[in-house]
């Protein structure tokens, strides 16, 4: 019986030991899983949310102008978030604007945007987000990502499962040995007290016992229950020991939790960053198209006008405006990781020297420069040029930063960036750097500006006094020579940027200046492919003028054609970005066995991977970049002309262009309608400068009122003017006057007479002096020919 009584007492304390350890275990792995889901499901609506606001901020102006090649170029760069299902834009009347679907399937999009916010179901979560421009509905975003919340909740209650089992396994072998700690004496108590008690002979055993025998078992007594102290004191050691690896554990929870949190942040900014640079990249490319035709028709119009002080100062204060915006959109593209670079082994000691100069100059006698570089320094693979404008950048900073006066260090150094600090950086392997600091003693930055300084155009300077554009650019510089950059900055203490550049195993190149001077032109044969229509005119009158002969095609279909004809030509000048099935590449190559004499200079602003590849021109590979400068062109190809002969590239005065005919369009009579004032004036200027006898007016209604109607031949006008629009004053004078010939000049796009329904020539602004001219000779040469 007593055994029975023993066993029975073991068994429930077991089973009472499980289950407990079974409640527990489930009720703690249900609130854990309850925690998980609600934390995974505020983690896909936040990463869908940003995600959201990142394609509308970057669709915005698609949306804006009706570009739909850009909506779904900016849609497809969803192809590197493997989780996203569909997308879509929708217009502003509900008519879907573009969309994208993984894996190129045919998506299952809503027939019309829906209300803003987000929607789950059992494995999908969707969103609609307006945008907006103050209180004008500019469209809709429409995201679907996967949403695996099933698949998690499998895989967590399979952890669950073991868990709990080796849990129960851990709680059976604590209750074996708790019984062995604990119940075994109590029972083994129990047992000798019964004895006492029940048995019949119990006097009699009392009175007989001696004194020893009631020691020896008091002594037993004592010595049971120190056993179950020392016991009890075990369990408790054993708890403390749990409890302190519970707080290990939660603190590397919570550690981790901080970890993906800052990992998340990091990816937000890069993506924001990364969407912005697209952006500006595709900008600056049509915008150095652009700058390119401007300038170069500035410096012809400047030799060809050399005699008027008046017109020179107005075209140095349009080359200058020019010049900035190259310089701004170089910064573009260096900010987009687009900007070619010529990369080679240097020493940066040897770069701060040649610096030395231009930097006391350009920061003045107030600021005192400290150069601090350590022994041995390493090389590095770097654009030195590119690297000087960064430095340069940088300083100016520092200077604006510290108010024109205080201490600007620059620090040369070995650095090595190891596992765990890279740990928190993305994209930046580990390995051996050389590091540049540039630290200052100025105002500092406080957080939010540091965490938003490599934004473009973001700037904490009045308005005037800087682009917010020079921390961008060093952004896109070092990240494209794959380097490290890092700000440390606190306010009222100072700025330091730490620029990390991988280490080179190459000896240190020698630094070359810029060529200087101006070289001469030639009578080799040059053939240009350009598909834009002002760059290629532009480009074919600054050859010319330098004695060049010169042909011209529109792509790279066209210039093989004139290529394999027979023509000899000495040099293929080709825009890199070109339409049509052969590539700038393939036309070089090609080029090149039809000629392997033939000299090849590729253009761009804007370079994609044809020839450029890791951020790096390929070898042997010659780049002049948009926009150039006709002393710079001119050098370039004379340098690759001599090298091809192997003589020695001369230095001379520079061949004057040919200036526009001032008589192309003499004897029209133009009626110019610009309610613009500036517009007006300087269009007024330009046809003056034609021959023409010009009429200014600002409005439709005093062009109806102008005196001696008749005697115009042209009207000149905008379309969209106060009042009365271009196009209704065309009909009112066309009713007057019925030989009378229209232009209209807008911004609007490539429209034309027949879509306006007026009988009319179009040119899109901005125009150029040779579009003009051109169009003004035909309508001359027109007006004359039923005299003829």
């Amino acid at each position: 019986m007593i055994k029975r009584a023993r066993r029975s007492v073991s068994a429930k304390f077991m089973l009472a030991v499980l289950a407990t350890t079974f409640i527990a275990l489930l009720a703690s792995g249900a609130a854990v899983l309850g925690l998980d889901i609600k934390t995974f499901r505020a983690s896909a609506v936040n990463d869908l949310t940003t995600q959201a606001g990142i394609l509308a901020k970057v669709s915005t102006p698609a949306l804006e102008f009706g570009d739909r090649a850009v909506a779904r170029d900016n849609l497809a760069q969803l192809r590197t978030r493997p989780g996203i299902a569909a997308a879509a834009l929708y217009a502003p009347n509900g008519a879907l604007f573009a969309s994208y679907a993984r894996d190129g399937a045919a998506p299952a999009l809503p027939p019309a945007p829906q209300a803003a916010g987000f929607a789950i179901d059992s494995d999908h979560i969707s969103m609609f987000r307006r945008i907006q421009r103050g209180n004008e509905l500019l469209g809709t975003v429409y995201l679907n990502a996967d949403y695996p919340l099933l698949r998690r909740v499998q895989r967590y209650l399979l952890v669950l499962a073991g868990s709990m089992l080796c849990g129960l396994l851990v709680a059976l072998l604590m209750s074996a040995w708790l019984q062995s700690a604990v119940t075994r004496p109590i029972l083994a108590l129990t047992d000798a007290v019964r004895q006492v008690i029940f048995r019949r002979d119990f006097s009699a055993r009392v009175e007989k016992t001696t004194n020893d025998e009631v020691g020896t078992l008091v002594d037993a007594f004592n010595s049971m229950l120190a056993e179950v102290g020392q016991r009890a004191e075990a369990l408790e050691r054993s708890q403390d020991a749990l409890s302190q690896l519970n707080t290990t554990l939660e603190e590397r929870i919570a550690q981790r939790t901080a970890e993906l949190g800052r990992a998340h942040e990091q990816l937000h900014q890069s993506q924001k960053l990364e969407a912005v640079g697209q952006l500006t990249g595709g900008v600056a490319h049509d915008f150095n198209n652009v700058l390119q035709v401007i300038m170069s028709n500035l410096q012809m119009l400047q030799m060809s006008l050399a005699g008027n002080p008046a017109a020179q100062r107005r075209l140095e204060a349009a080359a200058f405006a020019a010049d900035r915006g190259a310089k701004l959109s170089s910064q573009l593209l260096a900010f987009a990781r687009r900007q070619p670079l010529q990369p080679q082994a240097v020493n940066l000691s040897s770069v701060l020297r040649r610096m030395d100069e231009l930097l006391r100059r350009s920061l003045g006698e107030a600021v005192q420069i400290e150069t601090v570089v350590s022994g041995g320094l390493w090389t590095t693979l770097a654009d030195p040029h590119q690297l000087e404008n960064v430095i340069l950048n940088l300083a100016i900073n520092a200077r604006d930063a510290m108010k024109g006066s205080g201490r600007l260090t620059l620090e040369l150094g070995n650095a090595l960036l190891d596992d765990q600090y890279v740990a928190n950086e993305r994209e930046v392997p580990a390995g051996q750097y050389v590091m540049l600091a540039i630290s200052d003693n100025g105002c500092g930055m406080p957080p939010s500006v540091r965490e938003r300084a490599f934004e473009p155009f973001f700037t904490t300077k009045r308005e005037g006094e800087g682009t917010g554009l020079g921390l961008s650019m060093a952004y896109g510089f070092v990240k494209q020579s794959q380097g490290h950059i890092r700000i440390y900055s606190e306010v009222g203490s100072g700025t330091t940027i730490k620029i990390y550049l991988p280490r080179c195993h190459e000896p240190e190149a020698e630094l070359t200046e810029p060529a200087a001077g101006r070289a001469v032109g030639g009578d080799e044969t040059i053939l240009v492919v350009e598909d834009d229509p002002a760059v290629q005119a532009t480009t074919v009158d600054i050859l010319s003028g330098l004695g060049y002969r010169v042909l011209k095609a529109n792509d790279g279909q066209g210039a093989l054609t004139i290529l394999q004809s027979g023509v000899a030509a000495d040099l293929l000048f080709t825009d890199v970005v070109m339409p049509g099935p052969v590539r700038s590449p393939e036309l070089a190559r090609k080029a090149k066995q039809l000629l392997p004499k033939i000299e090849v200079l590729y253009t761009s602003g804007y370079t994609q991977n044809a020839i450029v590849h890791d951020g790096r021109l390929d070898p042997g590979v010659e780049l002049i970049s948009k926009p150039y400068r006709r002393e710079d062109l001119a050098r370039k190809i004379r340098t690759m002309l001599d090298r091809r002969r192997g003589a020695p590239a001369l230095e001379a005065p520079d061949v004057p262009a040919a200036a526009p005919a001032p008589d192309a369009a003499a004897g029209l009579h133009i009626l110019l309608v610009e309610d613009d004032t500036d517009a007006r004036t300087t269009t007024g200027e330009l046809l003056g400068l034609l021959g023409c006898q010009v009429s200014s007016v600002a409005s439709a209604e005093a062009a109806l009122a102008t005196p001696d109607l008749s005697e115009i031949n042209v009207l000149f006008t905008d379309i969209s003017l106060p009042g009365m629009s271009g196009v209704e004053l065309a009909r009112a004078l066309l009713a007057q006057l019925p030989r009378l010939r229209v232009v209209f000049a807008s911004g609007y796009g490539d429209l034309s007479g027949e879509q306006l329904g007026v009988e009319a020539d179009f040119l899109g602004k901005p125009f150029v002096l040779n579009d003009l001219q051109q169009l003004l000779a035909r309508l001359q040469r027109e007006r004359a020919a039923p005299a003829a």
